[in-house]
C-alpha cells in the first residue's frame, strides 16, 4: 500500500511508475510459479 500511494501520489516520474510496477509484476510471476512448484511437491508427496 505504502508503494501504491507513493507512485499515485506524483512523486515519481512516469519512468519510475513504469520500474515499479514492472517489478512487481516480475515479483507476483514468481510468487506464481512457486506456489505451483509447491504445489506439484505436494501431489507427489501424497501419491
Amino acid at each position: 500500500n505504502q508503494t501504491a500511494r507513493k507512485v499515485n501520489s506524483g512523486q515519481w516520474s512516469s519512468g519510475d511508475r513504469v520500474q515499479v510496477v514492472a517489478a512487481l509484476m516480475a515479483i507476483g510471476d514468481e510468487l506464481r510459479r512457486l506456489r505451483l512448484a509447491v504445489r506439484e511437491q505436494g501431489a507427489r508427496d501424497d501419491s
